[in-house]
């Protein structure tokens, strides 16, 4: 493609992401105005509520302003939470729009495009949006969505496996791609011996440690959600909505529940998750005060539950999996390193900064205020996760990587191994 057809390619790309992402909430609530509200309330007030909950996937915070709410006078508070369900979707979009873009010559004009086009998006939404009840602040709505976007779009364009058909694969790769390539490369040959052999196995396996918590969260949730069904049937009855309403709430539930899966994993490393200021819901000790009524919160872990200390063992078997599996990955360790102890020490403390690094950015990306006063604390203390989740980890996977990355036997013929010589 030429830069005219890219330019054009991405533009329509990028009005295409923006359509889905917001009319994955428009369109339910457009369908409960038209057929349970009153005709008098304008059909501003959906777009404007789906525009709001579109430029928080993005990272936009709203504003409340204080007012009263029925008798009670209501403080002025931030919604900061993201609907993770709902990111994750416009950055899988984002990724795969830019991997389909390494077929262009140059991938300049896409990434202009779609800054230019959904920047544009996203300012209209957050003039439109804006209302005295209830507002974006101002920048953020204007810069973040694009920026959120344009991130993925480079990442997939630029890292992402080239699809090029026909022609265009014997055509070279774009400039970019090779000049980051290449600048990769050199910084990787730079590197000191010792990152050098142990920053992919440590990544490797840290990552493993997050996606087994996150997978056996997950899976907890569901198990939840399955043995108390009739509290979660009797919560969507306590709402007195109908069918278009409980479609719209499950629809408002599966943008949170990745937030809810982040929540579960932090449990199982003891440090646990808070639903409003002074709240602790941990596999130790629990104290609640009042929950939102809606059907989730029946996989919330409230109460004694007599395999609560056992969940801990989660993050420790999950550490001690993933340095065991990397082994065939850590060849460089086994040959840069003399000592045992050293390769196992560094291999354990590395992968438990990688663990802790990313639990912390995922609690701290997944937690956030929903309303004023309590809830203005909902989710996981990202630092306090971090370190947990670094000594557990480290502990552990200091142990395992005796075996992972134990060095080689010498095999020079003037320097056998006692093995060897007998």
């Amino acid at each position: 493609m030429n830069r005219r057809l890219t330019f054009l390619v991405a533009a329509f790309e990028a009005l295409v992401v923006a359509g889905i992402g917001l009319g994955i909430v428009l369109l339910p609530l457009t369908a409960v105005w038209l057929f349970e509200n009153d005709l008098s309330i304008d059909w501003l007030v959906p777009f404007r509520a789906s525009a709001d909950v579109w430029m928080m996937a993005h990272g936009t915070r709203l504003v409340v302003p204080a007012g009263a709410f029925g008798s009670t006078q209501v403080p002025q508070f931030v919604v900061s939470m993201i609907p993770l369900g709902l990111s994750l979707l416009i950055g899988f979009m984002a990724l795969r729009m830019g991997r389909r873009l390494t077929s262009a010559i140059e991938l300049w004009p896409a990434w202009l495009a779609t800054a230019l086009v959904y920047g544009g998006i996203s300012f209209l939404l957050s003039t439109v949006a804006y209302n005295e009840f209830v507002y974006p602040v101002t920048w953020q709505g204007t810069f973040l969505p694009p920026a959120f976007l344009l991130l993925f779009v480079i990442l997939g364009s630029l890292l992402g496996k080239r699809q090029a058909f026909g022609e265009a694969a014997s055509l070279p790769e774009p400039a970019e791609r090779i000049w980051v390539l290449e600048f990769l490369n050199r910084r990787v040959d730079n590197l000191h011996w010792a990152i050098r052999a142990v920053s992919a196995p440590a990544l490797r396996a840290g990552t493993g440690v997050v996606a087994i918590l996150l997978g056996v969260s997950a899976i907890f949730i569901a198990v939840m959600l399955a043995i108390n069904w009739i509290q979660v049937i009797r919560l969507y009855e306590g709402l007195q909505v109908t069918f278009l309403g409980g479609v719209m709430i499950t629809v408002g539930q599966l943008a949170i529940l990745p937030n809810l899966v982040v929540f579960g994993a932090s449990w199982f490393t003891g440090v646990g998750f808070q639903i409003g200021t002074g709240s602790l819901i941990s596999p130790v000790a629990t104290v609640v005060g009042p929950l939102p009524a809606l059907p989730i919160t029946s996989a919330l872990p409230i109460g004694e539950l007599s395999f609560g200390t056992i969940a801990l063992l989660v993050p420790l078997v999950g550490a001690f999996l993933a340095t065991i599996l990397i082994r065939r990955h850590a060849d460089a360790i086994r040959f840069e390193f003399a000592s045992a102890w050293s390769a196992a020490i560094i291999l354990g403390l590395s992968i438990a900064v990688v663990s802790a690094v990313e639990m912390g950015l995922l609690a701290l990306l997944a937690s956030g205020g929903v309303g004023p006063g309590r809830l203005q604390e909902i989710g996981v203390n990202p630092l306090l996760v971090a370190g947990v989740v670094f000594v557990e980890v480290a502990v552990v996977s200091i142990l395992a990587a005796f075996f992972s990355a134990r060095p080689d036997a010498p095999d020079h013929p003037l320097v056998q191994s006692p093995r060897k010589s007998r």
